[in-house]
């Protein structure tokens, strides 16, 4: 159990007020004024303030710009799987026999369109289509294999 004062929290109080309330309850206070008090500092930062004229959303499109940590660590993470990912491409176009890997490649990496590559091959579109799909399944199932043993 923890004791706050009421006078902290709520302005209109005049006096002291002590209660007790349970350690979530206190959580999620001191969270909520730990947001409010970084809110305010992000304005001051941003120089976001505005005449009252203004529009009713221009402090927050000036303040939203700002990322949280959580979205830092979630990039972070995103971006190290990607280059995991990316590390293994060529173990996996291994995986797809060479017609495959070389349209697999031509469409997603050389950014060829479908009907290109089956005139550049002298073959019907359909085969490129059939093609890139079969190769994508062999190198996902190269990719599950390699990121499965981790």
């Amino acid at each position: 159990m923890k004791t706050i004062n009421l006078r902290w929290m709520y302005p209109h109080y005049r006096h002291d007020e002590f209660v007790d309330v349970t350690d979530e309850v206190w959580a999620a206070m001191y969270q909520a004024q730990r947001e409010m008090e970084n809110y305010e500092r992000r304005k001051v930062y941003h120089r976001a303030y505005y005449s009252l004229d203004a529009y009713s959303w221009l402090e927050n499109y000036a303040l939203e710009h700002s990322r949280s940590p959580e979205d830092i660590l979630l990039e972070r993470e995103e971006m190290t799987t990607r280059l995991r990912l990316i590390a293994a491409l060529p173990v996996a176009l291994a995986h797809a026999t060479p017609a495959q890997s070389r349209r697999v490649h031509a469409y997603y990496i050389a950014g060829i369109k479908q009907p290109e590559i089956a005139r550049r091959e002298g073959i019907h579109s359909s085969k490129v289509s059939v093609a890139i799909h079969r190769g994508l399944r062999n190198m996902r199932r190269c990719y599950d294999d390699l990121f499965q043993t981790e």
